[in-house]
C-alpha cells in the first residue's frame, strides 16, 4: 500500500484486496511472475500516515496475520518480500538500524505466511547498500569499497544480524543504486561494480538466493543517451548475474515521469502515442536469450565495454558515449555509442 495501492485492512478485520487482485491479474495477464512486497502498514498499527513508519512492536503479530491473510487468497503469487528498506526502523538516537525490531517483525510474518502458505517463498531484510564517495565514521577496513566508492558497515552489519536470527528465508533482498548520493565518482561501467562486490560479500555470508529489489544505475542530469542508459542497464544485469545474483528488478519500468532517472521499458502512458517500448526493452529479450548461468565477464577490454560470456551466447557492451572495440573470441568487434550486440551459441537460455 501507499505506492499506488490502497489500504488493504482499513479497520481491523476488514479487509479488501480488490486493488491488489487487479494488479496480479494484470501481472498474470501480460505473462509476468507476481511478486508482493509486504509494505507498508495500515495506520492503526503504527504511530503515524506516512508510508515510512513502520508497525509498532504490539502491531507486529497484527501485520504478520495481514501477510498471511495476502498470502491465503492469493495461491498464484509464489514470492513475498517482508518490508522495504527498513523503512521506520532507523534508530536516531542509535544512529543506527533498529535491525533486531525489523527482524522480530519478520519473523511472526515469515511463520504467518508459513503456517498457511508452506508453498509460499519468503524473504528479506531489503536492505539498501548505497555507495558512499569516502568511508563513512567507524567503518570497518574491511568493509567492501572500490573506485564506486565505500560501503556503510552498518548495512552490512544489519544483514549479518538478520541472518543469524531470522526464522527462516528462502531468500536474501537487497536493494541499491550505482552512484553516491553527492554523485558519479568514476565513469558508469566502474560504478557497476558495486553490485559486484555486494553480491561477493553476500555469498561469504549465506548461500540463498540474492535478490535485487532495486538496482538504479542512472543519476540525474546525466547526459547519457537512451542508448548509452540502456547499455549501462545491460551492463549492471551482466555485473549481477556473473557475480552471483538470482534476481535483478526494475524499480521503475516507464520512462520518466517519477523521481528516478533510470532508462524505463516503456514511454509514458499518460502522454499521447505513450506506452511504446523503449530501447532497452527492444533490446532486453535478446540479452536474457544469452544471459543465463554461468556468466563470466571477458577480461582485457577497452575502458567503457563489458564483455560477457553465458550459457545462451556473448554479449558485448559499449557503455560510453564513443564508438569502441570489443575483444570476443581472439577477434575485435566494433561497437558504436551505447551499443550492445549479442551472439548466440547453439543453445540460447529459453
Amino acid at each position: 500500500m501507499d505506492w499506488g495501492l490502497p489500504d488493504p485492512e482499513p479497520r481491523p478485520g476488514k479487509f479488501d484486496f480488490s486493488a491488489i487482485a487487479s494488479r496480479i491479474k494484470l501481472i498474470t495477464s501480460t505473462g509476468g511472475t507476481p511478486v508482493v512486497t509486504l509494505s507498508a502498514a495500515p495506520d492503526w498499527m503504527k504511530n503515524g500516515t506516512s508510508p515510512n513508519d513502520a508497525p509498532t512492536p504490539d502491531h507486529y503479530q497484527d501485520f504478520a496475520t495481514l501477510a498471511a491473510k495476502i498470502a491465503q487468497s492469493f495461491p498464484q503469487v509464489k514470492y513475498f518480500v517482508v518490508w522495504n528498506e527498513l523503512k521506520g526502523f532507523w534508530d536516531k538516537a542509535a544512529k543506527d538500524w533498529n535491525i533486531q525490531g525489523y527482524t522480530a517483525m519478520y519473523n511472526d510474518v515469515y511463520m504467518a505466511i508459513k503456517r498457511v502458505r508452506p508453498d509460499a517463498q519468503v524473504g528479506g531484510p531489503y536492505v539498501s547498500t548505497p555507495p558512499h564517495a569516502k568511508a563513512k565514521a567507524g567503518t570497518r577496513p574491511y568493509t567492501p569499497h572500490g573506485a564506486w566508492g565505500y560501503l556503510d558497515s552498518r548495512d552490512l552489519t544489519a544483514i549479518q544480524y538478520w541472518l543469524a536470527h531470522k526464522a527462516g528465508a528462502d531468500f536474501i533482498a537487497v536493494d541499491g543504486r550505482d552512484y553516491p548520493r553527492t554523485g558519479p565518482i568514476t565513469d558508469a561501467l566502474t560504478a557497476t561494480e558495486k553490485y559486484v562486490a555486494v553480491d561477493r560479500w553476500l555469498r561469504r555470508q549465506t548461500r540463498l538466493p540474492i535478490w535485487w529489489m532495486e538496482s538504479h544505475i542512472q543519476p540525474f542530469n546525466s547526459g547519457w543517451s537512451e542508448s548509452q542508459a540502456a547499455a549501462i542497464r545491460i551492463a549492471a544485469l551482466v555485473q549481477l548475474a556473473s557475480s552471483g545474483a538470482r534476481v535483478a528488478m526494475q524499480w521503475q519500468p516507464q520512462q520518466g515521469g517519477g523521481r528516478l532517472s533510470d532508462e524505463g521499458l516503456w514511454t509514458e502512458t499518460d502522454s499521447p502515442g505513450g506506452g511504446k517500448p523503449t530501447v532497452l526493452a527492444k533490446i532486453l529479450p535478446r540479452v536474457l536469450l544469452a544471459l543465463c548461468p554461468p556468466v563470466s565477464v571477458v577480461a582485457g577490454q577497452s575502458p567503457g565495454v563489458l564483455v560477457a560470456r553465458g550459457r545462451g551466447g556473448t554479449i558485448a557492451t559499449n557503455t560510453t558515449a564513443r564508438s569502441a572495440i570489443a575483444k570476443v573470441s581472439g577477434i575485435s568487434v566494433p561497437l558504436g555509442p551505447g551499443q550492445v550486440r549479442v551472439t548466440y551459441s547453439r543453445h540460447p537460455c529459453s
